[in-house]
C-alpha cells in the first residue's frame, strides 16, 4: 500500500512540476503580448497622424480649388473658361469622395484598439494566473497574503498599467 501511495505521491509531484513550467511558459508569454500591444498602439497613433495629414491637405487643396474656381469665372473665353471649371470641380469632387473614404481609418483605428485591449485584459488575466500560482507555491502566510491583496486589486481595478503588471512579476520572481 505503502508503495502505490509513494507512486500516486511521484506523479502528483510530476503533474505540479509540468504545471510549473506551463506556468513560467504562459508568464513568457505575457511579455509577446506587452510587445505586440506596443505595436498595435505605434500603428494606430501614426495612422490616426497619417489620416489627419492627409485630410488637412486635401482641405487645403479643396480650398484652392475654389478660389481657382472664382478667378476662373472672370475668364472671357467660353471654352477654356468651361473647361477649366469642368475639370476644377472634378478635382473638388474627387478630393470629397476621397474625404470620405478616409473615414475607413476611423474604423480601423476602433478595431485596432478592441484588440489592444483584448490583449490587455489577456495580459491581466495571464498575470491573475502567475500571481494565483505564487499563492499556491508560497509558503509564508504573510507572502501569501500579500499576493492575494495584489489578486484582489487586479480583481476591482479596471485599468492596470504596465509598469503595474511588471512591479508585481518583479516582486515575486517572475
Amino acid at each position: 500500500m505503502n508503495q502505490g501511495l509513494f507512486e500516486e505521491l511521484k506523479k502528483l509531484l510530476s503533474t505540479i512540476e509540468q504545471y510549473k513550467k506551463d506556468i513560467e511558459v504562459l508568464g513568457t508569454k505575457k511579455e509577446g503580448l506587452k510587445s505586440i500591444n506596443s505595436h498595435i498602439e505605434l500603428a494606430i497613433k501614426e495612422s490616426e497622424e497619417a489620416t489627419h495629414k492627409i485630410i488637412e491637405n486635401i482641405m487645403e487643396i479643396t480650398s484652392i480649388l475654389k478660389e481657382n474656381l472664382q478667378i476662373i469665372s472672370s475668364i472671357n473665353n467660353i471654352e477654356i473658361k468651361d473647361k477649366l471649371e469642368e475639370n476644377t470641380q472634378f478635382v473638388i469632387n474627387k478630393l470629397t469622395e476621397t474625404l470620405t473614404l478616409l473615414e475607413f481609418q476611423d474604423i480601423i483605428s476602433q478595431r485596432l484598439q478592441k484588440i489592444s485591449n483584448f490583449i490587455s485584459d489577456l495580459e491581466r488575466e495571464i498575470l491573475k494566473i502567475l500571481i494565483l500560482f505564487g499563492i499556491n507555491s508560497e509558503t509564508s502566510e504573510k507572502k501569501k497574503e500579500e499576493l492575494k491583496e495584489k489578486l484582489e486589486e487586479l480583481e476591482w481595478k479596471r485599468e492596470v498599467s504596465q509598469d503595474d503588471v511588471d512591479d508585481i512579476l518583479k516582486q515575486f520572481g517572475m
